[in-house]
């Protein structure tokens, strides 16, 4: 598959990355999203355009979607000008988007009855990993439709894993997403009272990433973001205030409590009723600094605290 055409729906900070890479890799790029500035720039890297997801599904051979939620997704697909209606023997949908496994199950669902196959691969990283070529794919398909598939997610990615069939990728997405927003509020919520208590941030950082209390947060999102105060988006926190909300309805569908999970549904709201919809996720920190006083990127107490 590595010299087929390939057909990418939504062109936004990872779509776009994604689409930089597979032209890189050699696959003949047909893209389309409805905002022309996107659509033009990826024009410019050597992609073809497409005036509709319908053009993108007649033109190509795998069609990826990248799309910010569930009504986008079955838009895209199913309606009159969707993937669907330009699809041809053999047309298979690779669904990354994060979304809720139901409406996963529901698209996938009259994606087969009608002749056709997809697999949701449910992206793990950043736009800066796709670019390079180290994304992390968690997927749900039968196993031979991601045999098909393959040759496409490896150009893509670092490590891809099978967790099961359809709408199991997505699933997993949503758990992971759950518990890494989670692990980063607390990690920033220890900081921040360790701070209050006197600690520098940077000092905390080096005790906490050589114990137990150890994270991929500490790494990356805190000392590149949190700590500097810049939040420029690689994940928007109105993408993650949107998983958080998928994952705490997936949990009361199946009637599974979430003791410690529950409270970062709170944070990422107050982030969405703050306006900071735009920044990164690690926004959040901004949330929980305020209602103690202090600052980690400038590192100084609030007044009258230690």
């Amino acid at each position: 598959m590595q010299a087929a055409k390939v057909g990418l729906i939504g062109l936004g900070f990872m779509g776009s990355a994604v689409g930089k890479r597979l032209i890189e890799r050699g696959f003949r790029l047909t893209v389309f999203d409805i905002v022309d500035e996107a659509l033009a720039r990826m024009v410019e890297r050597g992609a073809a355009r497409a005036r509709s997801a319908r053009e993108v599904a007649a033109a190509t051979d795998a069609v990826l979607t990248v799309l910010p939620d569930g009504p986008e997704v079955e838009a895209a697909v199913l309606g009159s000008d969707g993937v669907m209606a330009g699809a041809h023997r053999g047309t298979i949908l690779i669904e990354c988007s994060t979304i809720d496994p139901i409406v996963s199950d529901r698209v996938g669902r009259a994606v087969r009855e009608a002749g056709f196959r997809m697999v949701d691969a449910a992206i793990g990283r950043l736009p800066l990993h796709a670019e390079k070529g180290q994304l992390v794919f968690m997927v749900g398909a039968h196993p031979e439709d991601l045999q098909a598939v393959r040759p496409i997610l490896e150009a893509l990615s670092a490590e891809i894993f099978h967790c099961g069939g359809p709408t199991m990728g997505v699933t997993m997405k949503l758990i992971n997403n759950l518990l890494a927003s989670t692990v980063m509020a607390a990690s920033t919520e220890a900081l921040v009272l360790g701070t209050k208590g006197g600690l520098a941030p940077d000092a905390m950082l080096r005790v906490l990433t050589s114990t137990a209390a150890d994270n991929a947060a500490l790494h990356s999102s805190i000392p590149q973001q949190v700590l500097t105060g810049d939040y420029r988006p690689g994940f928007k926190s109105a993408l993650a205030h949107k998983d958080m909300g998928l994952a705490h309805t997936m949990a009361a569908r199946l009637g599974v409590p979430l003791f410690t999970l529950a409270p970062i549904r709170q944070l990422t709201s107050a982030i969405a009723f703050q306006g900071k919809g735009e920044l990164s996720a690690a926004v959040i920190a901004t949330v929980l600094e305020s209602l103690a006083g202090v600052s980690l990127s400038k590192q100084t107490p609030a007044p009258g605290g230690k």
